[in-house]
């Protein structure tokens, strides 16, 4: 007997689950990071493998909102817009300075969904091995063409008709990204030499700085995107980041 996986549509009267973790500080510059979880992770596995923890340890002032952004709302096209409604648009009314989004695999996905329908509400992407499609024949266009960008100039504005096409309209976003409208939101990319997505990934070279581009030992798994996020993090210059040699006050409420 064949078991098929059921896959139930979320429901657009019931909030998206999340979990906020907030930092007590006196009051002054904030950061946001959200977090989107891959296609068989949930939000609480951000806390499990201690991403939450590490981000604090390098970004001062900086509140956490992890998003059970499951597969479902990818299926019915609502992630992006659930992210900046039920989220986003909320978090504008408290003092952050700066959003990030931080996302694995189908999160990375749906990160750079969200940075295409509502450009300039992020100042940060923070990427662990983004799935970006798998089919073989897009790749070998875009190679042909000479990259993301020159392929997407070549395409036609359409709307996809097909399943398979959300790939070719992600990638005429990506084929942007060099272009895009200031200020420009911050990009950054780690993944692991032997990530099954490896294909996809290694095309985004051609629209991301390569001092952005960061691939690492390991698969697609936590622990190499842990140590991703651990080194994109350390790269990066936050303002303020001397406040981490203060005291941390606990996280309230803990995921």
């Amino acid at each position: 007997m064949m078991l098929s996986w059921f896959i139930p549509r979320p429901d657009p009267a019931e909030p998206i689950a999340r979990t906020w973790c907030y930092v007590r500080v006196p009051e002054g510059d904030r950061r946001l990071f959200i977090f989107l979880p891959g296609r068989r992770d949930r939000a609480r596995d951000f806390g499990r493998h201690g991403f939450i923890t590490l981000a604090r340890a390098h970004v001062p002032r900086l509140d956490c909102v992890a998003v059970d952004a499951t597969i479902g709302y990818y299926l019915d096209g609502s992630a992006p817009d659930r992210i900046q409604r039920e989220i986003i648009v909320p978090a504008r009314a408290l003092p952050y300075n700066e959003i990030w989004l931080v996302g694995v695999s189908m999160g990375g996905m749906g990160a750079f969904w969200h940075q295409s329908r509502y450009p300039g509400e992020i100042a940060g992407l923070i990427l662990l091995a983004p799935f970006v499609g798998d089919d073989r024949k897009l790749f070998t266009e875009i190679d042909t063409a000479g990259g993301a960008t020159a392929w997407a100039k070549a395409q036609p504005v359409n709307n996809p008709k097909r399943k398979t096409d959300y790939q070719r309209e992600l990638w005429r976003f990506l084929g942007t990204i060099p272009s895009l409208p200031e200020p420009q939101p911050q990009i950054w990319v780690a993944y692991g030499d032997r990530d099954r997505l490896r294909p996809g990934i290694e095309r985004l070279r051609t629209v991301i700085p390569p001092a952005r581009f960061l691939q690492l030992p390991g698969a697609h798994r936590w622990q190499t995107w842990k140590a991703g996020f651990d080194q994109i993090l350390a790269r990066i210059d936050w303002p303020g980041s001397e406040l981490k040699k203060l005291p941390r006050q606990p996280l309230d409420p803990q995921i």
